[in-house]
C-alpha cells in the first residue's frame, strides 16, 4: 500500500512541478516531435574546439531534415513554413502568422507576488546543458525554428551561413574593443562575413529565438518588441550592409 501511495505522491509532485515549468508544458504539447540532441552538451566555453566542431558538423548535416520537421509541425497548426523559404513579402506575412501563433501557444510563467517575474531572463544554462528531449523537448523545436528563420535569411542574402564564433571570428567582431571577447564567443551563430575587411554580421539566432519564446511567457504582459522571423525585414532592407 505504501508503494502505491509513494508512486501516487511522486506522480502528483511531478505534475505540480511541470505545471510550474512552462518549458515542460510546451514539451508536452509537442507530443511526438522528434528531439534533436547535440553531440556534446554543456556551455560552449567549457567544450573543446573539437567538440564544438562536431556539434556544428552534426547541426549542418541535419539542417534540411530538421527544417522539414518544423515545417511539418507548423502545418499541423495551419501554418505554411515553406513560405519563409520563398522570400519576399510572403515570407514576412507568414512569419507574422507564425509569430501570432507563438504568442498564443506559449504559457505564462508563474508570477511571484514579491519579485514579479522571477525568471525574466531566458534559461541559457538549461539550454546548453539540455539533451533537448523529454521535459526539454521544446528546445529542439526552438532550435528548429531558428533553422527556419536562418533559411529565410539565407534565401534573402546567401552570404549568410552557420558557423561557430571561434577566436579569429571573435577578434573580427571585437576589432574596436581589443581584449574583450564578445558575448557570442564559441556560440553557433548565423554569420555574414565577406572577408573584405569589414566587420562581419553575427546573429546569435538560436539564443535569440529562445529569448523571443521566453519573452512571450512573461506573466507581466510586457510588450515583446522582437517578432518572428528575427532580423529578416532589416536584412531585406539592407540594414546590415
Amino acid at each position: 500500500m505504501s508503494r502505491i501511495s509513494d508512486w501516487f505522491a511522486g506522480r502528483t509532485s511531478s505534475a505540480q512541478h511541470d505545471g510550474d515549468d512552462p518549458y515542460a508544458a510546451l514539451s508536452a504539447r509537442l507530443g511526438d516531435y522528434p528531439p534533436d540532441p547535440p553531440v556534446h552538451r554543456g556551455d560552449p566555453h567549457t567544450l573543446s574546439a573539437a567538440d564544438r566542431a562536431e556539434n556544428l558538423a552534426r547541426f549542418l548535416a541535419c539542417d534540411a531534415d530538421r527544417i522539414a520537421t518544423v515545417i511539418a509541425r507548423l502545418a499541423r497548426e495551419g501554418l505554411d513554413g515553406t513560405a519563409l523559404l520563398a522570400g519576399g513579402d510572403a515570407a514576412l506575412a507568414e512569419g507574422a502568422r507564425i509569430d501570432a501563433w507563438l504568442a498564443r501557444w506559449v504559457p505564462q510563467r508563474p508570477l511571484d507576488l514579491v519579485r514579479g517575474d522571477a525568471e525574466a531572463n531566458p534559461p541559457h544554462a538549461r539550454w546548453f546543458a539540455s539533451d533537448r528531449a523529454g521535459r526539454d523537448l521544446v528546445f529542439s523545436f526552438v532550435s528548429d525554428l531558428a533553422r527556419l528563420n536562418a533559411a529565410a535569411i539565407i534565401a534573402t542574402d546567401p552570404l549568410f551561413a552557420w558557423t561557430i564564433v571561434e577566436e579569429a571570428l571573435d577578434a573580427a567582431i571585437t576589432a574596436d574593443q581589443p581584449g574583450e571577447p564578445s558575448d557570442r564567443r564559441y556560440h553557433l551563430c548565423l554569420v555574414r562575413d565577406r572577408y573584405d575587411g569589414t566587420s562581419p554580421v553575427v546573429l546569435d539566432l538560436p539564443l535569440a529565438l529562445l529569448a523571443l519564446v521566453h519573452a512571450r511567457m512573461s506573466p507581466l504582459g510586457v510588450p515583446v518588441q522582437a517578432t518572428f522571423p528575427l532580423w529578416l525585414s532589416s536584412i531585406r532592407d539592407g540594414a546590415h550592409a
